[in-house]
């Protein structure tokens, strides 16, 4: 039997007996040892209890897996190794909990390189606007829309009266469109006078 304490940050300590077989430790419900710590993945490593010996695999969690302060993949275990699941430590014992508690020290990482600064996030500041400013990009004028429809009824008028000149300057082979029309409405019109005849 084989037994991981975890030293948790309210100064408490968890046993959690492990059995032969898999155990899985992760934030998300499902594990078999959840621990809910924002540096711990969901799904976070898992150990493995045979007569074999007793190995821990990282499950690619985002703040990885230390055994002895040292990031592994998988690794086999001591008794007394220490583990870090994220920020979260515990201790291996291969028999059962030690009755002297143990106050496990810091980790000692190893040293790596300053990870690169990220900017994909970086926003500026915007630019401090004066509030008197209109930040509208078209000019503001009462009764614009208005005008607007005017002129656009203008120029379909225009048109119109251009094709109608067009097509029959084409039909009447050189013709005025303006004065035939002027000419026909300054001819009178004959007027028609309807009697009745009442038959005696």
């Amino acid at each position: 039997m084989a037994t991981l304490i975890f030293y948790l940050e309210d100064g408490t300590t968890l046993n959690h007996t492990l059995d032969e077989g898999t155990t899985t430790i992760g934030r998300h419900p499902d594990s078999v040892v959840v621990l809910e710590f924002s540096s711990v993945s969901g799904h976070h490593a898992v150990i493995e209890l045979s007569d074999n010996g007793c190995f821990i695999s990282d499950l690619k969690s985002s703040n990885g897996t230390r055994v002895n302060g040292v990031e592994i993949e998988e690794a086999q275990l001591q008794d007394g190794d220490r583990i870090g699941f994220g920020d979260v430590q515990a201790v291996f014992a291969a028999g059962e909990a030690p009755a002297i508690a143990y106050v496990p020290q810091p980790e000692v990482k190893a040293a790596e390189p300053p990870p690169p600064v990220m900017k994909a996030n970086y926003r500026p500041a915007p630019p401090k606007r004066n509030p008197q400013v209109k930040r509208s990009g078209y000019p503001q004028s009462e009764g614009g829309g208005c005008g607007t429809a005017i002129v656009v009824i203008g120029l379909f008028i225009a048109a119109l009266l251009a094709g109608l000149y067009m097509r029959h300057h084409k039909e009447t082979e050189g013709g005025n469109f303006f004065e035939d029309v002027a000419g026909k409405l300054g001819t009178k019109i004959p007027k028609i006078k309807i009697e009745k005849k009442i038959e005696e």
